[in-house]
């Protein structure tokens, strides 16, 4: 895990629906030391190869623009988040 200093960047997930007008609904805003970083939202369309995983609707801040594939897991899109906002 990175870490600055000896303080881990703190990620909380806080689950939340989007109107996307489609069947991908379940939404998740991505909160990292109290800042909104990033919005994912699962894949629940029929058409998505990967249904079930957590893809990254928005980002913010350093994660802003950010291109990755769907997340398989929660766990890997909070890993992956948390290495990109402090690489090193």
């Amino acid at each position: 895990m990175s870490e600055r200093g000896n303080v881990e960047t703190l990620i909380v997930l806080q689950p939340i629906s989007i109107d996307t007008g489609s069947p991908d609904r379940d939404g998740m805003l991505v909160i990292a030391n109290g800042l909104l970083v990033a919005v994912l939202v699962r894949l629940a369309e029929p058409e998505h190869a990967n249904v079930g995983s957590w893809s990254m609707e928005a980002g913010f801040g350093r994660p802003q623009g950010l291109r990755v594939p769907a997340f398989p897991a929660l766990e890997y899109a909070t890993h992956r988040l948390r290495r990109h906002l402090h690489p090193g």
